[in-house]
């Protein structure tokens, strides 16, 4: 929570901060809150693996390891 004077500064940055990860991790996480959400555990936790494992097999995980190992910021293709 934020004072209402901080709030539009507050969201901004926050906003910021997303726009620089991978659109498809952010994309995949939200799949698996909204759709996670309405399951049983069991059900929702094989969901997380099976999109996380999508996740892994893309051009962006590769750009995040390679930036990682590189000491730099990701540039993510969005593949």
């Amino acid at each position: 929570m934020v004072p209402a004077a901080e709030l539009r500064a507050s969201v901004t940055a926050y906003a910021s901060k997303l726009l620089a990860k991978s659109s498809l991790a952010l994309s995949r996480a939200l799949d698996a809150v909204y759709a996670g959400g309405e399951m049983a555990l069991p059900e929702a936790l094989r969901l997380e693996a099976g999109l996380f494992g999508l996740c892994f097999a893309t051009d962006d995980m590769r750009e995040g390891t390679r930036a990682f190992l590189e000491k730099r910021k990701p540039r993510f293709p969005g593949r």
